[in-house]
Formats: structure tokens, C-alpha cells, sequence
């Protein structure tokens, strides 16, 4: 990938922060918007790391607040979507859902009007596999369901359907962000791609949990996808190969081939 100007929001969770590093490593010139540092403390003095937003508050402040977001979108060549405002990593369910949607379809709005005013080459959306609701993984942890669900791409959305962590109003809201950003998309062409990603694993503990795709292959894929023409207008499932979840799409398209069990082990033995 040649070095570029990138926006990654949501950059202090476990998936902005691993692709923050690896865009740093790439020697691209990487902007944060987020209300807090977390995963990104210990090189938030890079000389090519740049954070905007950060001590507001989650419901006004950060992506909410057009100004912030005016100023983390301009000069960006591209911007990474990865944030969403649920109470942060509890799932505790502690704010209404009411403040939550709008958060966070507001946040995303301005993020896809300044991007369109900033003329972003490139709109990158963290989506979840949650979207489609109960698949065949998530009813094999409950046999006496008695039916089961394989899904691809085309599959018709049912996030009302959802019954893990942390509800289904998160994979309702997941599924109306992403939409907004592909409407963006064909009505005023901005270039967008969207990843609905599977429950996203960085150690054992989150495998014992029924995790499926490691966080460094989700960055991988991110990072193929970037500015990649192949990738305008499109929606990739991104999960390893199993019967409920096709990676064959973003294969094909993009030439992308996850790690095996086996190859994550020994890379995550090398750090």
C-alpha cells in the first residue's frame, strides 16, 4: 500500500489500535479520533500519530461533534470507521438505547458528510457479523433449537434475531450505520467498504468464548482493502472458513487468504 493520510476512528480499542500500529509500521501518517488513548498509550508521542477528540465525552464529544470530526476528516485520504459508543467494553447495558443510536448514527453521519466534503478517497466501515442475526453458529451453542441458518453475503439481514453479546439493538444499529455509509456510497459516490466482521479473538480467552477470527488477520484485510477499486461498493464477510460464514467473497475479490489455526499460533508466539 503507498503511504497515505489515514483517519482511524475508534483507534484505542483492540482492532484501531493493532491498525494503527500496522499503518505506522507501513510509514503512512495515521490520525486518531477517539475520546481516549487506551491500546495507543505507550506511542502516543509518534512522530507520524496524531489524536483528536480525546478527554470529551462519548455522547457529545468525539465523533458526535462535527467540529472534532471536521478536523480529524480534513486532509485524510482515507478514513477507518471502527468506532461505536455501547459502554465501552462492559455491555452493561447502562445507558438508554435512545442516547446510544444517537451517538452513534449521528457520529457516523458527520464522519460520512465530511468525508464527502473533504473529498476522502476511501470510507472503510467496521461492521458485525451480528447483522444477520441467529446463524448456524450461534444456534449449534443451543441444539434443542432445532433449525439453523447458513449465510453469505446476500443473505437477508435479521439483527432483531441477534442473541449474543451485547443485544440485539447493537446489531440493529450496526446494520443501520452500514447502510448509511453504502448510500453514501451510490447517491453521492463515495468510495465505501464494508466488513462484517465475526467475534474478533487476540488470545486463548476470547477462543474459549467461541471467538473465530484473529485481530491481526481482520487488519490484514483491512489493509489489502485500502484505496483497492475492487473493494468500492462492497460488503465482505471476514471470518475464517466454517459452514455459517463464507470468506469466499473477499478471497476472489481481493486475493485475501486467512491464516490457519496453526500459522496464528506461531505468529502470536513470535511477539
Amino acid at each position: 500500500m503507498d503511504k497515505n493520510r489515514v483517519l482511524v476512528v475508534g483507534g484505542a480499542g483492540l482492532l484501531g489500535s493493532r491498525l494503527v500500529h500496522a499503518l505506522l509500521n507501513g510509514g503512512n501518517k495515521v490520525r486518531v479520533l477517539d475520546t481516549r488513548y487506551g491500546a495507543l498509550e505507550n506511542v502516543k508521542t509518534h512522530t507520524d500519530l496524531e489524536f483528536v477528540g480525546m478527554g470529551s465525552d462519548d455522547l457529545r464529544g468525539g465523533m458526535v461533534d462535527i467540529r472534532t470530526v471536521n478536523e480529524a476528516v480534513e486532509d485524510a485520504d482515507v478514513v477507518c470507521h471502527l468506532a461505536i459508543n455501547w459502554d465501552g467494553a462492559s455491555w452493561k447495558h447502562e445507558l438508554p438505547l435512545a442516547k446510544l443510536f444517537e451517538a452513534n448514527i449521528r457520529g457516523t453521519l458527520n464522519l460520512l458528510e465530511a468525508s464527502r466534503a473533504h473529498n476522502v478517497k476511501h470510507f472503510l466501515f467496521s461492521s458485525s457479523a451480528a447483522v444477520y442475526g441467529e446463524t448456524e453458529r450461534t444456534m449449534s451453542l443451543r441444539p434443542s433449537a432445532g433449525k439453523s441458518k447458513v449465510v453469505d453475503e446476500e443473505t437477508v439481514c435479521s439483527p432483531e434475531l441477534w442473541d449474543g453479546d451485547p443485544g440485539p439493538a447493537y446489531a440493529i444499529v450496526k446494520l443501520m450505520t452500514e447502510k448509511l455509509c453504502m448510500m453514501y456510497h451510490h447517491h453521492y459516490g463515495l468510495p465505501v467498504t464494508v466488513f462484517r466482521i465475526e467475534y474478533i479473538f487476540s488470545s486463548g480467552r476470547e477462543l474459549e468464548d467461541y471467538a473465530n477470527i484473529h485481530v491481526d488477520d481482520v487488519v490484514q484485510a483491512f489493509l489489502l482493502a485500502m484505496l483497492n477499486e475492487k473493494a468500492y461498493g462492497q460488503v465482505f464477510n471476514l471470518a475464517y472458513p466454517a459452514s455459517y460464514i463464507s470468506v469466499s467473497k473477499v478471497a476472489d475479490s481481493l486475493g485475501w487468504k486467512p491464516l490457519t489455526t496453526e500459522e496464528t499460533r506461531k505468529k502470536s508466539l513470535r511477539r
